[in-house]
């Protein structure tokens, strides 16, 4: 009997053993994760097993391009797989594109990473711009104001009041019908300046993947793990670092 419970207890603490060491190896050295979904094809695809690296968003070694494991801004319990497109500081312009049928009114975001605005002048450069330089340039933005004020005043002066002028009318088509043309509002291009600590993540099916294109850029806190290599399937075996 005793060596029975002996053997019982021996076994139970293999299992915990063993349990503490899976669960510290999957919670900050790496794990496996299952792709669902389209928005990483043609990259990764449903069932694609990957194996990830929790070490690097921990050390801070995330690099434009990695494939990561995040979660969801919207849905904390959800995790989302996405490619990093822009670093904190990165300036990304978005423009908005038609899709085939301009009339659904439907359109796709696409992105681009623009260079840093910030141009570092040297002492040489800064020297350049001399006393007489800057006075020259102040010369010319007075003149330009002088020319502005004598053009308006002599705007005044020959502009006389013309009290039978008439409204200005609706243009009319031939059947004097107001012709009403409402043009649908185009989507604008704009730029977003990502955050410290954020960063701007996308799907690679940009048609199919929700992404900071809809939440903006996601704090670096919520990155789980980096993707190291696609494990199945083995004949699709392939590194991402």
């Amino acid at each position: 009997m005793f060596k029975f419970l002996s053997k019982a207890l021996g076994v139970c603490g293999y299992i915990v053993q063993y349990g503490c060491i899976t669960h510290c190896t999957f919670e900050y050295i790496g794990d496996f994760v299952v792709c669902v979904g389209p928005s990483m094809e043609p990259t990764l695809t449903t069932n694609n097993v990957l194996i990830t690296d929790r070490i690097t968003p921990r050390l801070a070694k995330l690099q434009r391009g990695d494939i990561i494991i995040t979660k969801s801004p919207t849905n904390p319990v959800q995790h989302v797989c996405k490619r990093i497109i822009g670093m904190p500081g990165d300036r990304i312009m978005t423009r908005a594109s038609f899709n085939l049928n301009p009339l659904s009114n439907t359109y796709t975001i696409y992105t681009a990473v623009l260079p840093n605005a910030t141009i570092e002048m040297d002492a040489d450069e800064q020297r350049a711009k001399t006393k007489s330089q800057q006075q020259y340039e102040a010369m010319a933005k007075l003149r330009e104001k002088v020319d502005y004020v004598s053009h308006s005043v002599e705007d005044t002066q020959t502009k006389k009041p013309d009290s039978g002028s008439q409204p200005q009318r609706v243009a009319m088509d031939s059947d004097e019908r107001g012709m009403d043309t409402e043009m649908a509002p185009e989507p604008r291009t704009s730029i977003v300046t990502v955050p410290r600590g954020h960063l701007w993540i996308e799907g690679d099916n940009v048609q199919n993947s929700s992404d900071s294109r809809n939440y903006g850029p996601v704090p670096i806190g919520l990155v789980k793990s980096r993707a190291v290599c696609r494990l199945w399937p083995l004949s699709e075996f392939k590194l991402f670092i």
